[in-house]
């Protein structure tokens, strides 16, 4: 079989633009329990059944009263009231308060009926059943009123909301043990090349260790995808076409290797031969053999089979997709600018992501090779080389994109 030739390799922000352009979201959806909603996406409006609170109460520890019956007060000439009744959280109401009498409440106590005001303990001093109260109170001073964080009707999250931890306690605080979520888009991942062996066997003359399913599978889940691990396929058309039956009806499926322009590499006819091909080829280093189509419903990456360019192209490629079909917001990491520490040269004809880590105030290049996964993993971010520049010098200020 003849080498495939690169055709229309496109410009980054092109394929990003048709990439982002086949995303469609996922709308299954599916109840999880609170102690795993975080990160998911509300599918529906949470509304209150309840008032929260759902009963009037103190927000300070101190002496429910009647507003009136302190006017006047000061510490030369304190409020002199009745105490006889305690009440603590998760008591029933303490009855009725009357003219002349206070109550002791503890924060989050329920107030008992008629009280307009709770005065801080600090303010009193007590002997025995008379409290004497030392600054008059205004109607409502430290009352949590029924209602007042949410009333039944309100939306605990609306449709749409990223679950954080105080939305999870949003809607634990109106009684749900669980919320109706999108599902994650699954994402089917696995390697090619006879080369690859999984870890934990022992390797064969010439083989190496599969790395990209791993990196694959940690990016997807990180960023709301559900991943599906598919046994690695050999260098051959029917070993290929398994796979891909194996990836029908994922939402997304990412073959590493086989890719390229190479003898074995038969990506391309696979995925030619069941779907369509949206793009082959990017003018970006490293990962220019990337080809991406679809296949039915699920739209196919072919990634490169060398590790930091399959993962680079994962985090600028698929995290952005799975992102939009999790309908999860875009991802927008944190950058850094410091200037560099060691002159770069830059491909003039490619759009260059070029790993570094910050070091002593300065980016450090980081990037060894394609095939070596260290040029990632002893890498703290990117920076970016555009288009017709040859070398960035030491001392430029770059922007350190942050992985």
């Amino acid at each position: 079989m003849r080498p495939t030739l690169f055709k229309d390799v496109l410009p980054f922000d092109e394929a990003l633009a048709r990439v982002l352009a086949a995303a469609v979201p996922v709308t299954r959806t599916e109840s999880v329990s609170l102690l795993h909603a975080d990160g998911r996406v509300a599918a529906h409006d949470v509304l209150s059944p309840v008032d929260v609170p759902a009963f009037d109460r103190a927000a300070m520890d101190g002496y429910a009263v009647i507003d009136t019956d302190t006017r006047g007060a000061a510490a030369s000439a304190p409020a002199t009231l009745t105490c006889t009744t305690a009440v603590f959280t998760g008591d029933a109401e303490g009855g009725l308060l009357t003219p002349g009498r206070a109550v002791e409440v503890a924060t989050g106590a329920p107030l008992p009926a008629g009280a307009t005001a709770v005065v801080m303990v600090e303010q009193t001093a007590r002997e025995g059943d008379t409290v004497r109260i030392f600054a008059p109170a205004a109607t409502g001073q430290n009352i949590g009123r029924r209602g007042a964080d949410m009333k039944r009707g309100d939306a605990a999250v609306h449709r749409g909301d990223v679950i954080t931890p105080a939305r999870v306690g949003a809607i634990a605080a109106i009684g749900s043990t669980a919320v109706d979520v999108y599902a994650r888009p699954t994402v089917a991942i696995l390697s090619t090349g006879n080369e690859v062996v999984p870890p934990g066997e022992a390797l064969g003359p010439g083989q190496v260790y599969d790395i990209n399913r791993y990196t694959l599978a940690t990016v997807t889940r990180r960023h709301g995808g559900a991943p599906v691990m598919i046994p690695v396929a050999s260098d051959s058309i029917e070993a290929l076409d398994r796979a891909l039956d194996a990836a029908a009806g994922h939402d997304v499926a990412v073959f590493s290797g086989g890719s390229s322009v190479g003898r074995r590499d038969l990506m391309l006819d696979a995925l030619k031969a069941r779907g369509e091909i949206i793009f082959h080829g990017i003018a970006v280093k490293p990962g220019k053999p990337t080809l991406f189509g679809r296949m039915g419903n699920t739209l196919v990456f072919g990634m490169p089979g060398y590790p930091a360019s399959c993962l680079s192209n994962a985090y600028m490629l698929l995290v952005p997709l799975v992102r939009r079909m999790a309908q999860l917001p875009a991802w927008r990491p944190e950058t850094k600018t410091v200037p560099l520490g060691r002159r770069i040269i830059s491909t003039p004809d490619r759009h260059q992501f070029y790993t570094v880590r910050i070091s002593n105030g300065s980016a450090e290049p980081a990037f060894k090779a394609s095939g070596d996964i260290t040029s990632m993993a002893e890498a703290d971010g990117y920076i970016e080389v555009p288009i017709g520049v040859d070398r960035v010098e030491e001392g430029t200020v770059v922007t350190v994109t942050l992985f």
